[in-house]
């Protein structure tokens, strides 16, 4: 390119010098052709660097995505696009929502659905729950000025089922309002897939270093649960009061041996510098066959923080805060209902003076404002957790009994998800379509992937064998383009996942595709000679076809000299 520079600048000079040489001419007609001269070589230099001085044509404008180009594109569209860079999109009309919830929950477990205006402009509208039998369950207002809205449900039966969520304007016709599955702008429904397991019954050892409240809320909420227990409370250095509930025997051996019986064992942060150093010792590796969930406490001694830091789940310290924790509040009253008749809340938690300082993605979180009240790193023959609150005791006493076994049964079955089953499966894609690629990502998957079949078809018909699609923090990962909507088995595992119609949640998909255009477009892909304009470059046909007609017009000017 230098070179190509210097040999253009060195024929402007020579073709200047020769244009001023001519004496006889008149000073107007050396200055015409030596600016004549100028562009002719200005042209010839662009021939290899065309200037980008068009205006940018429409940055997702694809042909395989037309409609999304206000948009974005999704991930998979993004990813097989060339290597150029993209421009940010500027907020679309149409809204634009965030959603999430338990896709995977446990019998007594709410289900919980999170909704958020991401942007756009959200005309008010009514979104309503219903079960899979078609009640309806809750429902919460949408609009600009409620841009985020949480509905529950209780699911009652284990199995894979399909809960809808109503979208109803707010200004409808009253004639229409109880109709489902209207697809038009005044009401429509979607579907919400979940899979609902059966309870786990495992065997659970609670170790506290001292008698207290929370003791005694969670001894009495084994007892009540039907869960085989045994409880051991430090009454004195050497002395310890042993207690068994709903028929587990009384185990005198090393409760932290690798042969303990039992399933899940919920210790006290505080007992550590209690217990000896061949404790220890057993307890940095006994989270790798057993589920191990600490209580965390403002007094945790320092060798627990080190003992966290070894396990590469380190905890940093804050502020003691108390944070207010409702999911487990299935309903709530009616907008017009008094203040007077509001559905009461449990009384805020009060949490430790610790908070997890390093998250991985495939960490299991339980949060609020801001706040981390669970962490834990779970996987098959293993867990790690740590719970940040010692209140919930209070619950029981303000009437909220209930909401108490809910929260510490979703504790024990987050620490017990793959207890007894296969190596879990990973979902990579946030909402499986048909007929677009559906990741699954998985440490068991082998070199032979699994194939994906339709529970209402046992036949693949050859687009269910899996493609490789390279590895993740999760293991290996396969992709498979399922033909139509529904649940879909993965070989002879109990893994389901369900497949939802192309068009489906719209609000929804401009959020995704929004969101994952605007992070393709900070990535800056392209070469670095792009980012120079986000113009477009002038064709070389055009400055070809002007450097000869500038070069015609030169002839013409000197066709009587060359005579």
């Amino acid at each position: 390119m230098s070179l190509f520079t210097a040999l253009c600048l060195t024929g402007l000079a020579i073709s200047l010098w020769l244009t001023l040489r001519q004496r006889n001419a008149p000073l107007l007609r050396r200055a015409g052709a030596a600016l004549l001269q100028s562009v002719i070589w200005l042209l010839v230099w662009s021939l290899l660097q065309p200037p980008s001085v068009l205006p940018p044509t429409e940055p997702f404008a694809t042909a395989d995505a037309p409609k999304m180009a206000a948009d974005g594109l999704s991930r998979d569209a993004l990813r097989d696009l060339p290597p150029v860079r993209l421009q940010s999109l500027a907020a679309g009309p149409s809204p634009a929502w965030q959603m999430a919830w338990s896709r995977t929950v446990t019998l007594g477990e709410p289900l919980v659905l999170s909704i958020a205006l991401q942007d756009g402009e959200q005309h008010p509208v009514t979104l309503t729950l219903q079960d899979p039998f078609g009640h309806d369950v809750d429902s919460a207002p949408l609009s600009a000025d409620h841009p985020r809205a949480t509905l529950r449900a209780q699911p009652k039966m284990a199995g894979n089922w399909l809960y809808r969520l109503r979208i109803e304007s707010s200004s409808e016709d009253p004639a229409s309002a109880g109709k489902v599955g209207i697809h038009s702008e005044s009401g429509r429904s979607e579907l919400l897939p979940v899979t609902v397991r059966e309870a786990q019954n495992p065997r659970v050892l609670l170790w506290l270093s001292r008698p207290g409240f929370e003791t005694a809320a969670l001894a009495r909420w084994l007892r009540q649960s039907g869960t085989p227990a045994q409880v051991v409370t430090q009454l004195a250095p050497g002395m310890q009061r042993r207690e068994t509930f709903n028929g587990q025997p009384l185990h005198d051996a090393e409760l932290l041996g690798a042969d303990s019986p039992f399933d899940l064992l919920v210790l006290d942060s505080r007992l550590w510098s209690q217990l000896n150093a061949a404790q220890q010792r057993r307890l940095t590796r006994l989270h790798a066959s057993k589920s191990l969930l600490w209580l965390v406490d403002s007094d945790s001694p320092a060798e627990f923080v080190d003992y966290a830091r070894a396990q590469k789940m380190p905890l940093r310290a804050t502020k003691p805060v108390t944070a207010s924790y409702t999911a487990f509040i299935t309903s709530r009253p009616a907008a017009s209902s008094p203040a007077r008749d509001a559905k009461p809340t449990p009384p805020p938690l009060q949490l430790a003076a610790f908070q997890p300082a390093a998250i991985l993605d495939r960490d299991m979180l339980i949060t609020e404002d801001g706040n981390t009240l669970y962490w834990a790193r779970v996987e098959p023959r293993q867990s790690l957790g740590f719970v940040f609150f010692r209140n919930s005791y209070q619950w029981q006493t303000a009437g909220f009994a209930q909401v108490f076994a809910q929260l510490w049964k979703q504790l024990v079955d987050r620490q017990l998800t793959y207890q007894g089953s296969d190596t879990p499966i990973h979902v990579r894609t946030i909402l499986p379509r048909a007929l677009q690629r559906l990741t699954l990502c998985s440490g068991g998957f082998g070199d032979t992937p699994l194939p994906l079949r339709s529970t209402q078809s046992t036949s693949d018909a050859g687009w269910g064998r899996g493609v490789p699609a390279g590895a993740d923090a999760h293991g290996r990962c396969y992709s498979y383009w399922p033909p139509a909507p529904g649940w879909y088995q993965l070989g002879d595992t109990d893994f389901s996942v369900y497949v939802s119609a192309a068009d489906t949640w719209r609000e929804w998909q401009a959020g995704m595709t929004r969101q994952e255009s605007a992070q393709m477009a900070r990535a800056r892909l392209g070469p670095e000679t792009e980012s120079q304009s986000v113009r477009q470059p002038i064709p070389l046909p055009w400055l070809a076809l002007a450097l000869l007609a500038l070069l015609t017009l030169t002839w013409w000017r000197e066709r009587s000299s060359l005579r």
